[in-house]
Parts: C-alpha cells; sequence; structure tokens
C-alpha cells in the first residue's frame, strides 16, 4: 500500500538529482602577478563588458584589504592600472572587516567609498588609475560594505552605522545629499540576533560585524534597478530602484539546506548565487541560478575542482568566470560551462 507514495518521492528526488550540472573549465587566462606565500585575494573580484579583470591582492597577516590597491588587468592578463586605498590618508578608526568598497562605472571609471573615523567619500578614479573626484557623502558616519552609482548618478550604499554598527542603508543624490534611509524588512531582526550574539551571523557578541552584511552582495542590473543579497539561508535578495523604493523581495533557495550565500553575479534576467557550508571546515561551494523577477530556481551547477571565486557570470552563452591561484602562486581567470 505504500509503493504508490514512495514512487513519486523516488521519482522527484532522481529528477531533482539529474537538475545540477558539473563545470568544466573551457579557458584558462594567466595574468601578469604572481602572489606571495601568505598572498589571497578579497572577496571583490569583478568583470566588466570589456574583458577587463578587477581584484585585490592582499596578505592577511601582514596587512589589510584596504592597505592595497584594487589591480586592473586587461582581457590578455596584463596588468593595467591600480586603483589606490585612501586608508592611510584619512587616518581611518580601526573597525572590523573594513576595506574600500568599488563599483564599475559604465564607460570605465572606478568609483569607490574611501572612509574615515568622520566621514565617507565618493571617489571616482579613471580607468588608467588616476584621481578624477572624490565628494562627502552627508552624515552619518557608517562602515561601508557595498554600493552601487545609478545611471544618472544617485548612490545606493549599505553597511553598518556607526558606533553602534546597526545595519545602515540609504540613498544619496549625485551630489552626496542624503535622500532617504531605506529600512529593509528583516534588517531589524538581523540586528536584534546580532546583538544576542546568533553564529548566523556573528561569531561572537558583542562585536563589529554582521556577517549577513558583511557577506551580502548589492548589484545593478540590466533592467536598472540594484539588487540587495544578505547573506542569510535563503539568501534574501531586495530589487530596489533609484529612486530608493523596494520593488520586491526574493527568497533565493540554496541547492543543499543551509547553505549561505558567499556570491552573487547578474546578467540579463538571471542571478547567480555561489552557495556554501563553512562553519567547522568549507565544503565545495554551488551555484544556483534564478530568474530575477519571481526568484525561481531554474538551475545547479557543481565547480568541484575550480577552487576559487565566482568573478562574472553571463547569461547568453551561460558561463561562470573563477578567480584563482595555482600552484605555483599565479593568478589565473577560468571561464567555466556545463559539461
Amino acid at each position: 500500500m505504500r509503493m504508490p507514495f514512495i514512487f513519486p518521492l523516488l521519482f522527484l528526488s532522481a529528477t531533482a538529482l539529474a537538475q545540477t550540472k558539473t563545470l568544466q573549465p573551457q579557458q584558462t587566462l594567466n595574468f601578469s602577478a604572481h602572489l606571495g606565500s601568505n598572498d589571497g585575494l578579497h572577496n571583490d573580484s569583478q568583470c566588466d563588458g570589456q574583458g577587463n579583470t578587477f581584484v585585490t591582492i592582499f596578505d592577511p597577516v601582514a596587512d589589510l584589504p584596504c592597505d592595497r590597491p584594487l589591480l586592473v588587468f586587461d582581457s590578455s592578463g596584463k596588468l593595467k592600472a591600480k586603483i589606490p586605498t585612501s586608508r592611510k590618508p584619512l587616518q581611518r578608526a580601526p573597525y572590523e572587516d573594513a576595506f574600500e568598497p568599488s563599483f564599475l562605472i559604465p564607460g570605465g571609471e572606478v568609483a569607490r567609498l574611501a572612509w574615515s573615523k568622520d566621514a565617507v567619500f565618493l571617489v571616482k578614479f579613471s580607468a588608467d588609475g588616476k584621481l578624477e573626484s572624490r565628494m562627502p557623502l552627508a552624515p552619518p558616519a557608517f562602515t561601508p560594505y557595498y554600493f552601487v552609482v545609478f545611471p544618472e548618478g544617485e548612490i545606493l550604499v549599505s553597511g553598518l552605522q556607526r558606533p553602534k554598527m546597526k545595519i545602515f542603508n540609504a540613498l544619496y543624490a549625485a551630489d552626496g545629499f542624503l535622500l532617504k534611509r531605506l529600512s529593509l524588512p528583516e534588517d531589524q531582526a538581523i540586528d536584534e540576533a546580532v546583538r544576542l550574539g546568533d553564529n548566523r551571523y556573528t561569531p561572537a557578541a558583542p562585536i563589529s560585524g554582521n556577517r549577513a552584511v558583511s557577506a551580502g552582495r548589492l548589484r545593478l542590473g540590466d533592467d536598472g534597478n540594484t539588487y540587495l543579497m544578505r547573506s542569510t539561508s535563503p539568501a534574501k535578495v531586495y530589487v530596489i530602484s533609484s529612486s530608493g523604493e523596494l520593488l520586491r523581495t526574493l527568497d533565493l533557495e540554496p541547492p543543499d539546506l543551509g547553505q549561505t550565500p558567499r556570491e552573487m553575479q547578474l546578467s540579463g534576467g538571471r542571478i547567480a548565487v555561489e552557495f556554501w557550508h563553512c562553519s567547522d571546515g568549507c565544503e565545495p561551494p554551488e551555484i544556483a541560478v534564478f530568474d530575477a523577477t519571481t526568484g525561481k530556481k531554474v538551475s545547479e551547477f557543481s565547480h568541484q575542482g575550480i577552487f576559487g571565486s565566482l568573478s562574472c557570470f553571463t547569461e547568453k552563452p551561460e558561463k561562470f568566470t573563477f578567480l584563482i591561484v595555482d600552484d605555483d602562486r599565479k593568478l589565473q581567470r577560468i571561464t567555466a560551462a556545463a559539461k
């Protein structure tokens, strides 16, 4: 009598497993960069439409990511420019997880949020790394983790407000004027969880950190809206317009229960999220691709054997780009597609 119920369950399980594809390397590009024995890659690697790759290399023992420039490599792997930080000149206060986030402006410019103990500045650089402008953002002071510059100049930021280090989201005008603060639905609950020492978001309390924010992402979509991801399970993504309106909220289910996101990339109408388990030990990550309108999962990928950070994603053709450090400490870019 139980067979009619067991058979559908087994059939669905086999169908779900069959949908997971395996990524295979299609192209490997060696960059003109050789890392030191302690050097690693910061989690700010990105690509642009011209084939350039952006990454910060730093020594976690000797310095912080905000001490090292953002490196720009061209499509042949040659070092093209170094985008400097402003940490030391601005006398940055020693808060946790501090770095200067970057945003790639269409047309080749690079914007960074440089900050000190009292102020935050939007700093713009030319494609060859020359300083073009530096503009202060209106108070309050906050620790920025990511931001987006809209095509018309508005700036959306997300980080932690000092000194209590609660979640801070805000929209600024192109001249740095504070237009509005954004209160997203789950942020208050996350702040309270951090205060209580919830180990999903922070290893101990009190602490000047919040993994839901620091491990999240903010990307500008092809539709002109921003996609703000919190590192929760499932991944929570807020779609926000250039006027600061919350258009919709997406719950993106990971391939395995309890996995949290560590990277998000957008292309066309798709969102690619890299998920993993990383508590006592880190398991190989998996990638899931979702419809950007509905949040429905459309495909899953395993990339075992490609140990790197997801830096780029294209919907058509469906390809994924990873940055890795090989056994000889050379920086490589691997483009992979489903087998």
